[in-house]
């Protein structure tokens, strides 16, 4: 509860003591800083030390606390905890301003005992660039400024010291203090003498120092800025061509000066802009407000002003103008002439004249025409014919086709100058130059370069130029080079952005070559308009977009190709690039029944610019597409049918063996014709055989022969067809088993296994090469010649094949075909039926 009260009666004693009047106004502290003034960056002190009296430290147990701009700063520790002496150090101090207060706490709660403002900067800089001018316009002063160099942040006072020194032992020196910010100064009449030599200086001063500026030493009248003169009168000489005389003054209150001045006058004509000076120096023996002008070009307006100074003081304001005429004379000097043939006819040459000005030619006049006209060749005639007369500079005319020259003269209204006389070459369209090239020399320059002819040699070179958005002569300008020059620099009226043409004509003796012309831009960017694309045709796979070209005036350059961009709805982008002379092109490989946007871009050296986006939606599949492509592929397949069937009655034969096999018929072959005698070439047991027919063997793939039951018949009974007869006969082999039936005795015969042999060959019968041995099966069946090959040999071998010889020999000396004849059957029947053939 007593912790409680002492606190109330803090607050309310808080409460009615202000603080700012304890900090400032009582003798409750005081705070001593050192330095007063601090460098920024640098630290400095502070102590603060509590009266005895201050009602904030009756009690005990309080402590002194320290704040710079609202940052509590660690202050050192006190001797005891009731000390009233507090010092603290700040390490830095960064800011131009601050305030520090020292406040008593006591239980947490703290009041400002005092508090002091610390002010940071830098010392002043000396002040630089000090000059004086003075004032001869009554009242006469001198004015004299100067620099103040870097920031100090603290107020800085400025003082200009001056110094008379009348003899050397008598000075008079004043001193003029400025106030704070001031950074010039005004000296009364009475502080200078015009024609005494003075030293004047400025001292610049804050809390961190002072310093003063280097010395100035003037005679006042020297650093005088006289007014603008006053221009009177401009006129020309009557007697002097090309002059003009001009009369002016200074003004009234300097009317005094009369030694040691210098005028200045410029002049330009009146519709000129580059203005041209003349200065002189006015002494003793020159008239005072008198000037002369000379080397003016007649019949011309000019605008003149004025200016002057005292020594080497600073120059006035240029004074009012006035504008001169100078009289006009006849035009002197040369012009150069460019003529070329435009047409030749069979009488006449159309040609065309390009003239300027020499360097040595004056037009002396104001209103210039030119004359051009033939002379005749015999001077005694006198004889002139006018081609054309203007006050243009270029002109074509109608001559007579064996016109040698022409002539050219200026003329004005004082008069005419000598004429000019110009060739007309005989030969035109000679052997041209090559490799013409135009290059940027600059933002307002180009380069024309090129390669001079081989043969003949060039005297001369013409080169002839114009922008090329004018078609108009008058914008035609040329250059007369000579045999070894094959580069020009073109800067004369050349703009940035803007197309210009450029043709090169060799000279010769004789004649004039063809010319060779190129464009070229000085400076290039982006086209200010982009190509205005079209949709043309659409199909459901392409689409055609057609475009015009970007008008010349908006190219700003020369353009190096175009540029399409094409995505469909799903953002699959497609890029197509083309020359810059195309204007139509055609998207292929598009989606049926799809939407998709494009836009073109057009580039140049400068830049790039892109068109409007445009739409287009593929249409459907084309079903006469289709049936185009169906009736193709139709008459595709037509014709190889064709091809086919021709080349397969062309070929019959060997495809007739290659799809459909030869077959051999036994009913027609010759193993009938077979002798046991007789052998083939190639099988040693057929050799004594000499009745075959066929000179090449036939391999049969397979051979069945039927066996002859027992009790068969002998031969010459009548019981039934025997087996051969029925193969003598040709009948059907079917025809045997019913043969056989009657054989064994009648009704239901009993099934009994028919034998038969089946030759087998290794080889097919097509195959060309030596067959192996081939063997002789047997097989048992009650289907006679309509089984299929015994997997394994059974009894039935034919020796006559067999590799070696030990069968053959076998077979051989029985001595004798009867076994033979048993063992084959059927082979017996095709040898009697031969027997019966030859009887």
């Amino acid at each position: 509860m007593e912790l409680l009260w002492k606190f109330v009666i803090a607050t309310l004693f808080a409460v009615s003591i202000q603080p700012e009047n304890l900090a400032r106004g009582s003798p409750c502290a005081e705070i001593q800083v050192q330095p007063p003034v601090v460098v920024l960056g640098s630290p400095f002190n502070a102590s603060c030390l509590v009266s005895e009296s201050c009602p904030l430290v009756q009690w005990r147990n309080f402590h002194i606390e320290w704040r710079l701009n609202t940052q509590i700063l660690a202050g050192l520790p006190p001797a005891n905890q009731s000390s009233r002496i507090s010092a603290v150090t700040v390490p830095g101090f960064s800011d131009s301003q601050g305030v520090l207060e020292c406040s008593v706490c006591r239980e947490g709660v703290c009041q400002i005992a005092t508090g002091m403002t610390i002010r940071g900067g830098y010392p002043p800089s000396a002040p630089q660039n000090l000059t004086c001018l003075t004032n001869l316009t009554k009242p006469y002063t001198l004015t004299c400024k100067w620099d103040t160099g870097a920031e100090t942040h603290l107020p800085t006072n400025y003082t200009l010291h001056t110094e008379i020194r009348h003899s050397q032992t008598r000075s008079s020196v004043r001193a003029y203090p400025l106030p704070v910010g001031r950074h010039s100064c005004i000296i009364p009449r009475e502080g200078f003498i015009l024609y005494t030599r003075m030293r004047i200086s400025v001292t610049a001063q804050n809390a961190l120092g002072t310093v003063s500026s280097e010395p100035l030493f003037l005679e006042p009248v020297e650093s005088a800025k006289l007014d603008p003169p006053v221009l009177e009168d401009v006129s020309a000489e009557p007697y002097a061509y090309g002059c003009l005389s001009l009369r002016w003054r200074l003004s009234e209150q300097q009317a005094w000066v009369r030694t040691n001045l210098a005028v200045e006058a410029r002049f330009r004509t009146a519709d000129g802009e580059a203005w041209t000076t003349v200065t002189k120096h006015i002494t003793k023996e020159d008239q005072l407000g008198a000037l002369q002008l000379s080397g003016l070009l007649h019949g011309m307006d000019y605008r003149v002003q004025m200016r002057v100074r005292y020594g080497l003081g600073p120059w006035s304001e240029w004074g009012n103008s006035r504008t001169g005429s100078i009289g006009e004379k006849a035009p002197t000097g040369r012009l150069k002439v460019w003529l070329k043939v435009l047409q030749e006819s069979e009488a006449k040459l159309s040609v065309q004249l390009l003239w300027k000005p020499s360097d040595q030619f004056r037009a002396n006049g104001r209103n210039v025409s030119f004359h051009v006209f033939l002379q005749s060749s015999t001077p005694s005639r006198g004889w002139l014919k006018t081609v054309c007369r203007t006050q243009q500079r270029h002109c074509v005319a109608i001559l007579p086709k064996y016109t040698r020259a022409v002539h050219i003269t200026a003329c004005n209204s004082a008069g005419e100058s000598s004429a000019t006389a110009v060739r007309v070459y005989k030969h035109w369209g000679m052997q041209p130059v090559s490799d013409v090239t135009v290059s940027s020399a600059g933002n307002t320059s180009l380069q024309v370069a090129w390669t001079r002819p081989v043969s003949p040699v060039a005297v001369g070179y013409v080169v002839e130029w114009g922008p090329q958005l004018q078609t108009d002569p008058s914008f035609l300008s040329f250059l007369l080079l000579g045999p070894n020059e094959t580069v020009a620099l073109i800067s004369a009226g050349v703009e940035p952005y803007r197309p210009y043409s450029f043709s090169v004509y060799p000279r010769y003796h004789n004649g004039t070559g063809l010319p060779r012309t190129a464009h070229g831009y000085s400076l290039q960017k982006a086209p200010s308009a982009a190509p205005s694309m079209r949709v043309g045709e659409i199909y459901h796979s392409r689409a055609k977009l057609t475009w015009d070209d970007i008008p010349l005036d908006q190219r700003n350059g020369i353009i190096q190709n175009y540029v399409i961009y094409y995505w469909d709805e799903a953002g699959r982008p497609g890029v197509v690039r083309f020359k810059p002379t195309e204007r139509s092109v055609i998207l292929t490989n598009l989606k049926p029944v799809s939407i998709y946007k494009a836009f073109i871009s057009a580039s140049t050296e400068g830049g790039t610019v892109n068109g409007t986006i445009v739409t287009l939606k593929t249409g459907p599949p084309d079903a006469w597409s289709d049936v185009f492509i169906v009736v193709l592929t139709c008459v595709v397949l037509m014709v190889c049918f064709i091809v086919a069937c021709f080349t397969c009655f062309s070929k019959h034969d060997s495809l007739k063996t290659h799809f459909w096999p030869m077959i051999p018929d036994p009913a027609n072959s010759s193993i009938k014709t077979w002798t046991e005698g007789d052998t083939l070439p190639d099988y040693p047991v057929f050799q004594n055989m000499k009745d075959i027919q066929d000179p090449v063997p036939v391999h049969l793939s397979w051979f069945s022969l039927l066996d002859v039951p027992e009790g068969q018949p002998e031969k010459g009974e009548s019981v039934g067809p025997t087996m051969d007869d029925l193969w003598l006969q040709g009948g059907d082999p079917s025809d045997l088993g019913e043969s056989l039936k009657d054989v064994s005795g009648g009704a239901e015969p009993a099934k009994e296994v028919v034998p038969y042999a089946t030759v087998v060959f290794a080889n097919p019968y097509l195959s060309q090469a030596d067959p192996p041995t081939t063997v002789y099966l047997r097989s048992d069946s009650t289907q006679p010649l309509l089984g299929e090959e015994s997997p394994s040999p059974r009894s039935y071998q034919n020796f006559h094949f067999q590799e070696g010889g030990g069968a053959r020999e076998s077979m051989q000396s029985q001595g004798g075909s009867s076994v033979f004849w048993e063992e084959f059957p059927l082979l017996s029947v095709l040898n009697m039926q031969e027997v019966q053939n030859a009887g």
